[in-house]
């Protein structure tokens, strides 16, 4: 792999809580090649994706590490009263999901050179990335730890 490239790639391993019923990973590692940033829901099949320096389909294409894009999904609750719209962080309490959730999700290189999350919904499937140095670099508020969604949450098939 370019060496350039492998300083993208986030090392997998099974989740602390899916130690008992995951096996290991299909991969080693992954390609992180860009960010999107989303509020309120993940992002839907075909959203573009900014992607990192030096990092294009072209040259993701002979790499064995499947390509995701490290995504942050500011999570609130859309409030609607007497006309009027708000969006509010924490409105559930405790049972409702609000706050920044990070995780990667598969992408898809379209014919112009761009990636795009890739079709289909995806759900946790029990692995967790550690991300390295240059990609917190160009993401400085991500954690370094984060959830890898590449199972569709039906079916339970993985992306790679």
């Amino acid at each position: 792999m370019n060496g350039e490239l492998n300083s993208y790639c986030a090392r997998l391993r099974v989740g602390p809580r899916y130690v008992e019923v995951v096996s290991a990973p299909p991969a080693s590692s992954v390609l992180v090649v860009g960010y999107r940033a989303c509020f309120a829901t993940a992002p839907k099949p075909g959203t573009p994706v900014a992607a990192f320096p030096a990092i294009t389909p072209a040259t993701t294409t002979t790499d064995a590490a499947p390509p995701m894009a490290l995504v942050s999904i500011e999570r609130a609750t859309q409030i609607i009263r007497d006309r009027e719209s708000y969006w509010e962080e924490g409105y559930f309490g405790i049972f409702g999901d609000s706050g920044v959730h990070w995780c990667l999700i598969p992408v898809d290189p379209t014919v112009d050179s761009r990636f795009v999350i890739a079709e289909g919904w995806w759900a946790a499937g029990g692995y967790q990335a550690v991300l390295t140095r240059s990609v917190i670099a160009n993401a400085p508020t991500a954690p370094t730890v984060v959830a890898v969604h590449n199972a569709h949450p039906s079916t339970g098939r993985k992306k790679w």
